[in-house]
């Protein structure tokens, strides 16, 4: 069997525990979007007015496996401005409060590398006003999670997003539609979201109840009907043995699966081979 080094050192600093026992869930904060200079001004003015960084934020939250924190400026502000309030006379002190913020244990920094929006516009003959026209906007992300302790990457990764309108006749040029821009915005978030849970949380067997195995992704997980996925069994710790840092597990691919049932919570797969074994813990990667 062909076996892949786990160099994903993230999963080593994610296990910690509440008081009761129960897992805390990791604490992540969205920064300030960041484009490149290689997207020229009018593009660049457009994208970082877009709704990408609260559709991002949207995303994580929906996803339910992350703590959110809010880095906005106009959300500080009003968070000061109530905690101001809240240590006035004029509060009825019904909340516990310090005045202290939590802190993320990881910052999503996203960067823009390629962005474009318009629309393509080409006159109908023989008819006045007539144009046919067609709006598309694509983006190029790169993302990188970094610990705020250590100030170090622990996971990066490319993100691409497109939508289109197709050809349609119009009064005029016109401008392209904003719903465009939105859809893309949104693929973006909802891709980056899947991408920062595979890695922090990868997807992992729970049970097997005869060909049916369930895994720990729901319908809120951009996993679809029909998707498949490759199977890999964790093996030996690899530890740094000058630093000591753990630096994963190797993995052995032991076969694929075919998504079966999507769920809320929980998904059902199943393999494509008759001879697969899965045990729980096996990690499955798109």
């Amino acid at each position: 069997m062909k076996k892949f080094l786990l160099l994903l050192a993230f999963v080593a600093t994610i296990p910690f525990t509440l008081a009761h026992g129960a897992p805390a869930k990791y604490r992540v904060a969205v920064g300030e979007l960041v484009v490149s200079d290689q997207v020229n001004p009018k593009q660049a003015k457009i994208v970082k007015e877009s709704s990408l960084i609260a559709d991002i934020e949207n995303a994580i939250r929906n996803g339910r496996k992350f703590d959110l924190l809010s880095r906005r400026q106009e959300t500080l502000t009003a968070i000061r401005n109530e905690q101001k309030f809240a240590q006035s006379g004029l509060a009825a002190k019904d909340a516990a409060f310090t005045g202290q913020l939590s802190n993320a244990q990881a910052i999503v920094q996203v960067e823009v590398l390629v962005f474009s929006f318009g629309r393509n516009a080409s006159k109908v003959p023989h008819l006045e006003n007539k144009y046919r026209v067609s709006d598309n906007c694509s983006i190029e992300l790169a993302v990188q999670i970094v610990d705020t302790t250590k100030g170090t990457v622990l996971g990066a990764f490319p993100i691409k997003a497109s939508s289109g309108s197709g050809t349609f006749v119009n009064n005029g040029i016109g401008g392209a539609s904003r719903l465009i821009l939105d859809k893309t915005m949104q693929k973006a978030a909802a891709s980056l979201a899947n991408q920062l849970s595979d890695t922090v949380y990868p997807i992992t067997v729970i049970t097997v109840k005869g060909n049916d195995i369930y895994i720990n992704r729901g319908n809120d997980s951009g996993i679809k009907q029909g998707e498949i996925f490759e199977v890999f069994a964790p093996g030996e710790e690899l530890i740094d043995p000058q630093t000591g840092e753990n630096l994963g597990t190797t993995e052995t691919l032991v076969g694929k699966v075919k998504v079966k049932k999507i769920n809320p919570k929980v998904t059902i797969v199943r393999p494509l081979t008759s001879n697969l074994e899965v045990q729980a813990g096996y990690i499955l990667r798109r």
